[in-house]
């Protein structure tokens, strides 16, 4: 009973699909010399899958199958079609093969040119208008503290000329 639950876990079918990991298929080799009979339910496994694959397989175009034999028959050095002669050309590689590179156009470069630029010049004119606006700032402060120690001195005065007239 327990070998017949194991081969209807879909254990035999993920072995033969080669989607088990490697501790369940020590565990599937170990129960295969434990049960022979494992050894026939994966070749009944493996003949099922092979049979619904080609009863199931879709064919490639026609266009398809000339190309792949036809390039097979130039490996062979037997040319094309028969009696037809390889054109004599080279193929040259315009890309890379390595795409470490990245294409800009040159209408996004002078956009980005024109942004860094813009980016300085905003930046120039804020420390600018910064460092103004802080000198007037401590210019007003120094002024109001003028302004208050004038006020305070005065009133002195005035009294201290009251008493001397």
């Amino acid at each position: 009973m327990e070998l017949k639950t194991y081969i209807e876990s879909g254990i035999i079918e993920s072995y033969v699909l080669g989607l088990i990991s490697d501790v369940e298929a020590e565990e599937f080799q170990l129960m295969r010399k434990l049960y022979p009979e494992l050894d026939t339910e994966v070749e009944v496994v493996e003949r099922r899958i092979e049979k619904a694959a080609f009863d199931e397989a879709v064919l490639p175009p026609v266009q398809i199958k000339e190309r792949v034999l036809q390039s097979f028959r130039w490996e062979a050095g037997g040319g094309g079609f028969a009696g037809e002669v390889p054109p004599n050309y080279t193929f040259i590689n315009i890309q890379p093969k390595d795409n470490d590179q990245i294409m800009v156009h040159k209408y996004w470069r002078i956009f980005f040119i024109f942004i860094v630029l813009l980016a300085k010049i905003l930046l120039f004119f804020s420390i600018f208008y910064f460092l103004k606006y802080a000198q007037i700032k401590d210019q007003r402060t120094g002024f109001n503290i003028q302004h208050h120690s004038i006020q305070h001195v005065e009133p002195h005065a005035s009294t201290e000329n009251i008493f001397l007239s």
